[in-house]
């Protein structure tokens, strides 16, 4: 029987099982960008501007998140998404964001030894399709 293998909250480890999980090949919505991403990974949509991830106690994408931004003096707006209608079960975080908050999140992920999968910039998918899971904004981190 198969299973995800041993847990650990060692971030080395982690990045490095991030490093070798296959990609994210052309998801066709949020929910299929929600079921590949893994600690360490995030995955931006070029035709919206959004960042999708996931937290962990061992990395914290949204504490990077709430830095840069500190640093570029502005607020982010993370918004909760839900794998169905009634909310019961979260799904992926996400963020919409501009070039110049783009570009500092890269850098910072970057140096944080975080894999950014990006999709293809008009690939068909023009983001008029329904998503199939909820957003709500939350408050995330302390």
């Amino acid at each position: 029987m198969a299973g995800i293998g041993p847990v650990t909250t060692n971030l080395g480890d982690l990045i490095r099982r991030a490093g070798v999980r296959p990609g994210i090949s052309d998801p066709k919505n949020e929910l299929e960008i929600f079921c590949s991403l893994c600690v360490g990974r995030v995955y931006y949509r070029d035709e919206n501007h959004t960042l999708y991830f996931v937290d962990s106690p061992a990395l914290s994408i949204s504490l990077i998140v709430e830095k840069v931004f500190a640093g570029l003096a502005q607020t982010p707006r993370i918004q909760q998404l839900y794998m169905e209608q009634h909310k019961l079960f979260q799904a992926a975080l996400c963020i919409q964001l501009t070039e110049a908050q783009r570009k500092a999140l890269f850098t910072a992920f970057a140096l944080s030894g975080i894999h950014i999968k990006r999709s293809r910039i008009n690939d068909g998918n023009s983001g008029s399709e329904r998503p199939e899971i909820q957003a709500s904004p939350v408050k995330v981190g302390a």
